[in-house]
């Protein structure tokens, strides 16, 4: 059984595992193999499986009736399968909400398609000044039978409609509601005599949009997902034919969450629901329908990639629109209700039906014009991932360098459940395009150490798929790794090499998630931020923040109008995030009440910083005249407040941050690149700190908190004792991090969350090198993975070397085991605090022996372990086993000629292997300059020129 106990860190729980998207070929499977997978993924380390029907690039001999069988009885007792195996190991089932996304559903079909998700279509006619009109508009695109006339309007054009150059400006005060004076599908209008007119007709269509997999027999168009009533049809089908009443008993001791995918979205028109009229004068206090026609911006909610490409967005140019920014307003308005019909309309309903059959409501709060940081206020267990964040970055221009830049994404997702009383934030990680089965384990680290340092504290490996489909070519069916889908990263499980070694990957992210779900989180900054475009990030370049310590998130106007939103103490929502200080950077339009509430917080107190020119005018469009003045005087005398500076760009955030009193709470030292994250406990207080500079970190951590301080690695479990001085409120530590590096500090009593207390040296703490021994000769044997089976390789090597570049393993892929032995002199220990095993470069996952004994080690790297423990006088044997990726063999394959790779044979292919060098090295940790250990000072002397990994 999985533990449960949620406090143990050299143990973690099962609710700090990390959990695995794992593809179904729709319900073409079985019970035994549902408990084969289960038990690899219990033994691999996962606590949950999220079950995901991806039948996408499947063999023709699988038969289509038991793809599309969602919503059937056989579907349900596979589920029914593998609720059982999970109870039995104690794992727990996610499930998706429908057979693919967006959400879709056969209830929606037939004579309720006017449940089905909507769109606005358009029909327009030029008519003359004078000039009479006598029938409405045709829709654009081809009619159909959903159509449903919305409104017919009239404008008068302030410029030549016939003018290719958009926008077209309208007059505001000329719009007109025609709408009426329809009778019996007939419009008869005389336009006024003066200049030229638009008549437009604006239509309801269902947007034919099916789930980017459909894996039900039934037609299940895309819900309406902003409409309660679609939402409600929707869950009854589920209730009766996906997740019957019979299955209670099992949800309730191995169910879990209901997850709902990104909001892909995908229409040539804009987003509708029936009731939006109503609900938008409701909401917004004026009627949409005379200003419907400045609401389009073109191509918007294509959703596709040469949409995103083009750089379309809400804030491109309307294809029609009104002067001086107004049409805007009108915009901001359309946005802001479709983000409040989502919320109440959608998330709140599916969250309370959940919830009612024993589960949570987990999503991903992206997607069109939504503002995913209020949406995320909203959602349960909000989810954030690394594909859209590395759009969002600029990843689509920019490549891979773009994933450097993702953080300010996690962080908007994260600041939603800080603010909101959240525990989890959860991250779909760590999917990268065109590099599947040539990713491996340390770019997981990578990406997961970066979303830890932005808030994240849950992960979803993305994803494991079904290992028993039949006819699949070697080494198996993987819906995101054939010639008909998208090449995204990975297909994991035990086909990969690294499987073997992902048990030791899995502790380190439960260990680290343990710290990070630990306590409440403690943030300096927030940054006030509305965008209803989830591609929008990142935005905050503020030279020198996160290297001065500061950690920071994002706030929406709905947070800060959250009953959390107080001060006491100086802190914004001291009993969740506690931030220190909230930064205005450059925002031109605010709501009144928005900052309204702002001046309330600055009055009570806390410090803000007012980046640019001040707010002066409103978003929305009713009364702009006056709500525009409101803003102007609130602004005004937010800034006469004696917590409030103003600073002209972000260059002085930090110099207006200090003279209002407020510190990081890691103040940093010498640090480029290195971001922390402060979790504040009953315990202690635990900061994890990342190096995601391109360089070494040699770095001093002035940390708030009391107590002692301890390294906790999360690769054992272990907790170091760290010298370093202390001060009122705080420690001094020194560190050095490799690039790519991090570590865990807490200041306290005790070891730290029931982590196994030792005395040996605490990784990243900096060392000096006392000697130095080389390890040259090597006996390497290498199973090479192939499709007909496993060829093994001896070899005796002289010298490490990239397999490509070894006869015969220049194509190999699969396992490596090299040995070699180690002479130890006598008295080689003495003197020295720890023996470390320095293994260069490793271009795969490791595990690592001395004299047949497991020693833990970063199984990403190899990091520089401490192997003095197990080291004896005399002679040692070292046996390290490398584990590679699939690529090179498939990439080989493909160049090879044959047909079921050839769409990797232009790839390049990897490193390989152990390419070292190795070395033994006994160090001593570095004594302060006074030469006692016990850190009652600090200096740059510490940081030498090696550390403990």
């Amino acid at each position: 059984m999985v533990r449960t106990d949620p406090r143990n860190f050299a143990d973690p729980g099962a609710g700090q595992r990390p959990r695995v998207r794992w593809w179904w070929p729709g319900g073409a499977v079985s019970g035994p193999q549902i408990e084969h997978e289960l038990r690899a993924l219990h033994d691999a380390g996962f606590s949950r499986a999220e079950i995901a029907l991806l039948p996408m690039g499947l063999p023709d001999s699988v038969p289509s009736e038991s793809v599309r069988s969602w919503g059937t009885p056989e579907f349900t007792e596979r589920l029914a399968d593998a609720l059982r195996t999970a109870r039995r190991y104690g794992m727990r089932i996610d499930l998706t909400v429908s057979p693919g996304w967006p959400m879709a559903s056969p209830a929606v079909g037939g004579d309720r398609n006017h449940l089905a998700q909507r769109k606005l279509v358009r029909g327009s006619r030029t008519l003359a000044g004078g000039a009479t009109i006598a029938e409405i508009p045709p829709p654009e695109g081809d009619r159909t039978a959903t159509d449903q006339l919305v409104a017919v309007t009239a404008v008068r054009v302030l410029v030549d409609a016939a003018e290719p150059a958009r926008p077209v400006m309208l007059d505001e005060d000329s719009a007109v509601d025609l709408t009426g004076r329809v009778a019996a599908g007939e419009l008869c209008w005389t336009a006024p005599c003066e200049g030229e007119w638009l008549v437009f007709s604006f239509w309801s269509r269902a947007s034919g949009q099916r789930s980017v997999a459909e894996a039900s027999m039934l037609d299940a168009p895309v819900i309406d997902h902003f409409s309660a009533e679609a939402v409600a049809v929707a869950i009854e089908h589920i209730d009766q034919f996906v997740l019957p009443a019979s299955l209670d008993p099992l949800l309730a001791e191995a169910g879990g969450d209901i997850f709902e995918d990104s909001l892909e979205i995908a229409t040539d028109a804009e987003l509708w629901t029936a009731s939006f009229l109503t609900e938008f004068a409701r909401r917004r206090g004026y009627d949409l329908t005379p200003y419907l026609p400045v609401v389009r911006v073109d191509r918007l909610y294509r959703f596709d990639w040469e949409t995103l490409l083009a750089g379309i967005t809400p804030d491109s140019p309307a294809d029609y629109d009104l002067p001086d920014g107004r049409g805007r307003r009108i915009r901001h308005d359309y946005y802001r209700t479709l983000n409040e019909l989502y919320v109440d309309h959608h998330v709140t309903p599916l969250t309370r039906w959940a919830n009612r059959r024993g589960l949570r409501y987990r999503a991903q709060p992206y997607g069109n014009t939504m503002d995913q940081v209020e949406i995320a206020g909203a959602v349960q267990i909000p989810e954030s991932e690394d594909l859209v964040s590395w759009i969002a970055a600029g990843g689509m221009t920019d490549g891979a360098v773009a994933y450097e830049r993702v953080l300010d994404f996690h962080r908007g997702i994260a600041a939603a459940a800080h603010m909101t009383g959240g525990r989890v934030v959860s991250l779909e990680c760590c999917a990268v395009l065109n590099a599947d089965y040539q990713t491996d384990l340390a770019a997981l680290q990578r990406h997961v150490d970066r979303a830890f340092s932005a808030g994240v504290n849950q992960l979803v490996l993305h994803g494991v798929p079904y290992q028993g489909v039949p006819g699949a070519a070697w080494p198996g069916w993987a819906p995101f790794a054939n010639d008909s889908s998208p090449e995204v990263s990975d297909a994991w499980g035990p086909r990969q090499p690294m499987w073997r070694h992902m048990r030791a990957y899995a502790d380190y992210v439960a260990r680290t998630a343990t710290v990070l779900q630990h306590g409440r989180p403690r943030v300096d900054v927030a940054i006030y931020k509305q965008a209803y475009w989830c591609l929008a990030w990142p935005k905050i370049t503020v030279p020198g923040l996160a290297d001065a310590g500061y950690t920071y998130e994002f706030l929406t106007p709905s947070l800060l109008e959250h009953d959390n939103a107080v001060v006491r103490g100086g802190r914004l929502a001291p009993d969740q995030a506690a931030y220190r200080a909230l930064v205005i950077d450059h925002e031109p339009a605010m709501e009144p009440g928005v900052l309204r509430r702002i001046r309330g917080l600055a009055r009570q107190g806390l410090p803000v910083v007012v980046v640019g020119p001040p707010p002066c005018r409103a978003t929305g469009f009713r009364d702009a005249d006056r709500r525009d003045q409101e803003v102007e005087r609130l602004a005004a005398e937010l800034l006469t407040l004696p917590r409030v500076r103003r600073v002209d760009d972000q260059a002085h955030i930090l110099d207006a941050l200090d003279e209002l009193g407020v510190q990081p709470d890691a103040r940093l030292h010498g640090a480029s690149g290195v971001v922390s994250v402060h979790r504040a406990a009953d315990d202690g207080d635990y900061y994890h700190l990342t190096n995601l500079g391109a360089d070494q970190a040699r770095l001093r951590a002035d940390l708030r908190g009391a107590g002692d301080a301890r390294i906790l690695d999360p690769w054992r479990g272990t907790s170091h004792p760290l010298p370093g001085p202390v001060t009122p409120d705080r420690r001094s530590v020194a560190l050095r991090l490799g690039r790519g590096e991090s570590t865990i500090v807490f200041l306290g009593t005790g070891a730290g969350l029931r982590a196994r207390p030792v005395q040996t040296p605490a990784p990243a703490v900096p060392v000096v090198p006392r000697w130095e021994r080389e390890l040259t000769d090597w006996d390497l044997d290498v199973a090479d993975w192939r499709p007909d089976g496993t060829v093994r390789h001896r070899l005796r090597l002289g010298a490490l070397a990239d397999w490509r570049t070894i006869e015969p393993l220049g194509d190999a892929a699969g396992i490596g085991t090299y040995r070699a032995d180690a002479e130890l002199p006598a008295g080689s220990a003495d003197g020295v605090d720890a023996v470390l095993l320095d293994l260069g470069r490793v271009a795969g996952t490791v595990r690592l022996e001395v004299n047949g004994r497991t020693v833990p080690v970063d199984c990403t790297t190899g990091r520089t372990p401490d192997v003095r423990p197990w080291l004896r006088e005399g002679p040692n044997q070292i046996t390290i086993e490398v584990a590679t990726t699939l690529g090179n063999r498939l990439i080989a394959l493909g160049r090879a000629g044959d047909a079921a790779y050839a769409r990797l044979a232009a790839r390049p292919t990897l490193p390989a292997g152990l390419l070292g060098p190795v070395h033994l090295r006994g160090v001593t940790v570095r004594a302060d300059p006074s030469g006692s250990r016990d850190g009652s000072s600090v200096a740059e002397g510490w940081l030498e020129e090696s550390s403990l990994g």
